[in-house]
């Protein structure tokens, strides 16, 4: 007689062994295992950036564990609870420092010790430092807001008398201006005007003491320069401070230079004539010799000029008014 187990089929023997064997596992076992198949499962890969920060926070947050301290008493323990982890961004960071550099560059640009309370001049010795105060018009300004282009422009327009001009700008609220002043040479009068001139033709108003200047007593302006260009303050050629040095070593004593924008430069002879040497100095021996030989002919023949002109060197002349 077949017994009850070989009257069942094959799948449901299976299925009773398999019963049978989680009847007689025990219940913590089955709990470790399961808990050992969960650690053992890959973790889910996000292809989304922000999904996977998620997905790591998730798992952060999991193996946060609390703390625990032991206290002086035997078997006592405090409990701390676990605090969440924060992660500051690097777009947070950039932020930080943006806002800190604008609040930085703020208060600097409305600081009272950031602000220009007067210009330092160093190497002048005739221009006056209010002048130069007055012309920038930067006192109480904020040294963020100095442009030393535009200032250095605004000295070469203003002050013709400065040869050399920088400006540097130092903190937290100075700004010094160090010229070279130009060296007067000659002490051109016309129409009641006074300027001086320097060696290199370029004019200026007269400042302190006039002595060991040569005078120039014009009877016109002097013709204007082709191509100058009005910032740089040219007045006459250089050619033609030549030729006032020179008649100034060959005119007799206590006779003033003159010039006329035809016949060029001379002196009033205290003899009671003119004499002319033209517009530069050039040949200016030959033009003197010329000269001298005219006057000791004039002489001979006891005449009394009124004008001698040796402008043009091959063809001198003189003036007689009777």
């Amino acid at each position: 007689m077949a017994t009850a187990e070989n009257n069942l089929t094959r799948a449901e023997q299976v299925r009773a062994r398999r019963v049978q064997r989680r009847e007689d596992k025990p219940i913590v076992n089955r709990l470790a295992g399961a808990t050992k198949a969960a650690t053992s499962m890959p973790r889910m890969v996000a292809r989304n950036a922000q999904t996977e920060r998620r997905l790591q926070e998730l798992a952060e947050r999991k193996h946060r564990r609390p703390r625990y301290i032991k206290l002086a008493e035997a078997g006592a323990e405090l409990r701390l609870p676990a605090l969440p982890s924060v992660q500051v961004g690097w777009r947070v960071v950039s932020a930080a420092l943006v806002a800190g550099c604008l609040l930085l560059l703020y208060s600097m640009a409305t600081a009272a010790s950031f602000r220009v309370a007067r210009v330092e001049l160093q190497g002048a010795q005739r221009v006056d430092g209010h002048a130069i105060n007055n012309a920038l018009g930067i006192s109480g300004q904020s040294i963020f807001a100095i442009e030393p282009d535009k200032l250095y422009t605004t000295l070469r327009d203003q002050f013709p008398e400065l040869e050399r001009i920088a400006v540097s700008i130092g903190f937290p609220g100075g700004v010094t201006v160090t010229v070279k002043e130009r060296e007067p040479l000659i002490v051109w009068e016309q129409a009641g005007l006074t300027l001086w001139v320097d060696a290199a033709g370029v004019a200026f108003i007269p400042q302190g003491d006039a002595s060991g200047l040569i005078r120039v007593g014009a009877l016109d302006a002097p013709p204007a320069l082709a191509g100058n260009a009005p910032e740089s303050h040219q007045f006459i050629r250089p050619e033609m401070v030549f030729a006032i040095q020179a008649l100034d070593r060959i005119a007799p004593e206590d006779a003033p230079l003159i010039y006329d924008p035809k016949l060029g430069f001379g002196w009033n002879d205290p003899g009671g004539w003119q004499a002319y040497f033209g517009q530069d100095g050039k040949d200016i021996d030959q033009r003197l010799a010329v000269y001298l030989q005219i006057l000791d002919e004039l002489r001979v023949r006891r005449l009394v000029p009124t004008l001698i002109s040796v402008a043009q060197l091959h063809a001198p002349y003189y003036r007689m008014d009777y």
